[in-house]
């Protein structure tokens, strides 16, 4: 019988990354623990790692589609399978102003050239083929970008409501 290796994580968030590419949700580590398997349930490997997930901010210049209004939307941007992991918490700014901090509940990673009309229509409420040319000026300043190949990440983000219980002691 195979031994299945096991890591210790300190307290916080973390996202296991397989290279075989599957999507896994971040995990919350509440006190040191030393049973966090490294294993792989889809391709069956121990070649994974563990990535410390931090809340990150998430500026917007544009509010296209009035989405950031709503309670849930979407977002494209290049693939980062530990920024992105589905469970993983961004703090919303349009332009510099903050509008709220958002969980992301859904990922998908998907190619330039497979955006489709309900995508760019939720996204930004354009063709497909503007979006494309949107996305690539806002990634102009980033050399050696091969639009052909680069993968890029589909994202849900809903907000998270603020707790409305009332306060015991002000």
């Amino acid at each position: 019988m195979k031994m299945i290796k096991s890591v210790t994580l300190t307290p916080g968030r973390w996202i296991y990354v397989c290279p075989c590419g599957f999507r896994y949700t971040v995990c919350r580590v509440d006190k040191k623990e030393g049973k966090w398997m490294v294993y792989c349930f889809k391709c069956k490997q121990q070649n994974g790692k563990y990535y410390r997930v931090m809340d990150e901010r998430m500026e917007f210049n544009e509010n296209y589609n009035n989405k950031l209004n709503c309670n849930c939307f979407t977002t494209i941007c290049l693939h980062a399978p530990t920024k992105n992991a589905i469970g993983a918490i961004k703090q919303i700014y349009l332009k510099g102003v903050w509008k709220g901090n958002a969980k992301i509940v859904h990922a998908a990673t998907i190619r330039l050239d497979q955006i489709n009309l309900p995508m760019a229509k939720l996204d930004a409420a354009m063709l497909p083929d503007d979006l494309r040319r949107l996305l690539k000026a806002c990634y102009r300043n980033r050399p050696g970008i091969n639009w052909d190949t680069q993968l890029m990440d589909y994202i849900v983000l809903e907000y998270i409501k603020e707790s409305k219980e009332p306060t015991l002691f002000k």
